[in-house]
């Protein structure tokens, strides 16, 4: 992906900040628009409101919210690659540094890491079979970041090839069938 520059570098940076901050130090926890959990609590009005809490800090806000929720630790990282791979690839940051923030929003020490990979539905080339499948979790809309693409509902994969990688953890493009969307999946992520 190449170096950041100008605006990209910034929204990177301003990203990471805003999510390793504490929930009770962010505006839109002192505007009363979200609790100490991240939780929307009302609709921003006032133009300082709508500051600080607008699309961007919904999108990562919902991440932040996800990974908070996740007793979180590396045997549990294969559930969250997509969704950090989603970071890197919006960010153009490298696993090293995303291990960085991850280790000081909660803590984690993922420098010995080494995944424990599902190849269940790939093949000997590393590609996944395509067809359908069934999320076995909730797994976030790469827009957004809401969490539409319920679990148990199907996918459909039709590219084999991984579009990238995150932690070790090959990662494949799919269509949610319910909403239509294109949502980002690891082998770990699915089951027929």
């Amino acid at each position: 992906m190449g170096f950041l520059r100008g605006p990209d570098f910034f929204y990177a940076i301003r990203f990471l900040r805003l999510l390793t901050t504490d929930w009770e130090n962010t505006n839109a926890y002192k505007l009363g628009i979200v609790d100490e959990n991240g939780k929307r609590l009302k609709k921003p009005e006032t133009s300082e409101e709508k500051s600080a809490y607008n699309t961007f800090h919904k999108l990562v806000f919902n991440i932040k919210r996800l990974i908070n929720k996740v007793p979180f630790g590396k045997s549990t990282l294969a559930s969250y690659a997509a969704a950090l791979y989603l970071i890197k690839e919006h960010t153009g940051i490298s696993d090293k540094k995303i291990a960085k923030v991850i280790s000081e929003a909660i803590g984690l020490d993922l420098s010995d890491y080494k995944p424990e990979l599902n190849e269940w539905y790939l093949t000997e080339d590393g590609e996944i079979e395509t067809g359908t499948y069934a999320l076995m979790r909730d797994i976030a809309l790469p827009k957004t970041g809401e969490m539409l693409a319920k679990e148990n509902s199907l996918v459909e994969i039709t590219n084999a090839t991984p579009c990238g990688s995150i932690f070790g953890h090959m990662v494949f493009e799919a269509r949610h069938i319910k909403t239509q969307q294109t949502v980002y999946i690891t082998q770990e992520d699915i089951a027929r």
